[in-house]
């Protein structure tokens, strides 16, 4: 598989794991992307990014925007990562994807929105 899809796909996965982190979503969504990026590890996987979502959570308001970029640039490369050392990997990820884009936040006024269920 080309480079360019894969860190395409990374970045997609990463950002639809900031945009569900802080709602009801994110423990389905992180499951199962941990589980298709590296079965053998999912827990640990599933751990860090529990830890990076933290991080974002725990951010002031007026700074979400950039809490949710930082996360996603951090686990963009993390993915990538993943996705080079298992490329298998990136039918099932787009499948996850797929299915939970329709109810993933589509603008920032939709981020706030969730944060306050």
């Amino acid at each position: 598989m080309r480079e360019e899809p894969l860190r395409l796909l990374a970045g997609a996965a990463a950002g639809a794991l900031a945009a569900v982190a802080d709602s009801e979503q994110w423990s389905d969504v992180r499951t199962r992307v941990a589980a298709v990026l590296a079965p053998d590890l999912a827990d640990l996987v599933s751990a860090r990014l529990d830890e990076a979502r933290g991080r974002l959570v725990a951010a002031p308001r007026v700074r979400l925007d950039l809490a949710r970029a930082e996360f996603t640039t951090e686990w963009r490369g993390s993915i990538h990562t993943m996705l080079w050392e298992r490329p298998e990997a990136a039918r099932p990820l787009r499948a996850v994807l797929h299915e939970v884009g329709p109810a993933l936040p589509r603008t920032v006024g939709d981020y706030a929105a969730g944060a306050r269920r």
